[in-house]
């Protein structure tokens, strides 16, 4: 089954301009002091490269293209590239004012995005399957959103929605204080008839609430933190009822037991942890 959402796998250069300004506002790399002592203000041009120490996916060749449109620059890896220690990325010929002043920005993105990737990647070969789909969430880092979910979909993840606007997901603190789910349900598909609804259940009985008329009416259901046997018990409900549904499972999986889960008739497993637990890789900026 296709992903409930837009996959963020190419991010525009608009985007990732106007980031990367703020950025380096926050950094005043403008204003570097240390390095127009290091120059004493006249011109000067270095070379540096981009190299990484430890086993990683690498994400980010357009933002080194993009922070430094004024140098000379040479990408050495594609987007995605399995790189080993020792691999240099990319080298850099530019202004050494240029280079110096926005190498930490640089590598805090650099680091983070292929922490993400790598840690993404970890989950989709773990649970080795080809028809189920490891989807992040919207647990993010703040203001790197699109960069977290764009580094998933390099790791051979699948986004989930952007944002509480991208999608309709009734989850457990929503149910409990609804007053009638039906007339919500109603709502939204009269005033936003594109939008994917989700409606999130922790036990087949509340998933058998939702069946009328022998029919599931939503497009996705989440089935929060149930072990493997209820999943599936779900699942078979949701398939009688509904086979164009989107199955999802979320709560409680980690690498330790994903296994257990990849054989059962589902379409997506949610993982906040490929962002929120993700681990910054070790990647240095050394001028020749």
């Amino acid at each position: 089954m296709k992903a409930l959402y837009t996959q963020h796998s190419k991010l525009t250069s608009q985007y990732i301009d106007r980031k990367l300004n703020d950025f380096l506002i926050e950094d005043h790399a403008d204003a570097d002091l240390t390095t127009k002592v290091t120059l004493l203000n006249k011109p000067s041009t270095a070379t540096a490269k981009i190299v990484v120490e430890q086993k990683l996916i690498f994400v980010g060749t357009d933002i080194i293209k993009r922070i430094f449109n004024d140098a000379d620059i040479n990408i050495l890896v594609s987007e995605g590239t399995k790189c080993v220690p020792g691999d240099v990325v990319a080298t850099i010929k530019g202004e050494s004012q240029l280079l110096l002043s926005r190498e930490r920005v640089l590598l805090n993105l650099l680091q983070r995005l292929s922490g993400v990737a790598t840690l993404t990647n970890q989950y989709v070969t773990q649970l080795n399957s080809s028809t189920i789909k490891i989807l992040d969430t919207r647990k993010t880092t703040p203001g790197l959103r699109l960069f977290e979910k764009h580094a998933v979909t390099v790791g051979g993840g699948y986004n989930h929605r952007l944002d509480l606007e991208d999608g309709v997901m009734f989850k457990d603190n929503h149910l409990a204080i609804i007053a009638n789910i039906s007339s919500s349900l109603k709502k939204i598909k009269e005033d936003h008839p594109g939008k994917k609804i989700q409606i999130e259940v922790d036990t087949i009985e509340q998933l058998q609430n939702l069946c009328h008329d022998n029919l599931i009416d939503v497009d996705a259901v989440l089935l929060d933190n149930m072990l493997p046997e209820q999943v599936i018990q779900c699942a078979s409900l949701i398939r009688k009822n509904n086979n164009k549904c989107f199955i999802e499972v979320s709560g409680g999986i980690t690498l330790d037991n994903l296994s257990d889960y990849n054989q059962i008739d589902v379409d997506g497993i949610s993982v906040g942890a490929i962002t929120h637990q993700s681990v910054s890789k070790n990647i240095k900026f050394e001028f020749e």
